[in-house]
């Protein structure tokens, strides 16, 4: 790994963050991270139940194959393989 690849952290006024290069944080990591900070967040989290039981109760869930298949056809992609 690259001595420059450093993660920097950002604690400004209006400002907080992590950076990384994807070599320390994969992408895993940073999805876990995101979901802690929402669901730490109690304001957060009551709106993010709240959204799944309305989504539940008007079963506006997709599938994400079906998701896929749809982003392909917008994009027309569905021949082509991914890049």
């Amino acid at each position: 790994m690259d001595k420059s690849s450093t993660i920097t952290i950002i604690d400004e006024k209006n400002l907080r963050g992590v950076l990384a290069p994807p070599e320390i944080v994969s992408k895993e990591t940073l999805e876990n991270l995101v979901d802690f900070i929402e669901l730490s967040n109690p304001e957060i989290s009551k709106e993010t139940e709240k959204r799944v039981k309305n989504s539940d109760r008007k079963k506006t869930w997709i599938p994400a194959e079906e998701v896929e298949r749809r982003l392909k056809k917008r994009l027309n992609l569905s021949k082509q393989p991914y890049a």
